[in-house]
């Protein structure tokens, strides 16, 4: 009989390295803060332009929410005119 190998011990990913309810929200305010910062006055026409719901934007912008599609997230930060690069960089904190 063949000598059974004894598979190496793996990395184990764990949780809990920041909180994200706390990273949620200040995804919220950046977005809101950004959007005004750009001129954009009304979420409500914000969201029509980049053709996602108005009651989305409202949720994405005050915090009312505990998921975010990435390609969601991304027409915001391209309607918002910037790269994710730009979004996640100097600001968000």
């Amino acid at each position: 009989m063949g000598k059974s190998k004894k598979k190496p011990d793996r990395k184990k990913a764990t949780l809990g390295h920041f909180d994200h309810a706390i990273f949620l929200q200040k995804l919220s305010k950046r977005i809101k803060k950004i959007r005004k910062e750009k001129g954009f006055k009304s979420y409500e026409l914000f969201a029509y332009d980049i053709e996602i719901s108005r009651a989305g934007m409202s949720k994405y912008e005050n915090g009312g929410f505990d998921d975010i599609r990435l390609t969601t997230l991304l027409k915001i930060i391209d309607g918002l005119e910037m790269t994710p690069a730009e979004f996640f960089g100097d600001g968000f904190q």
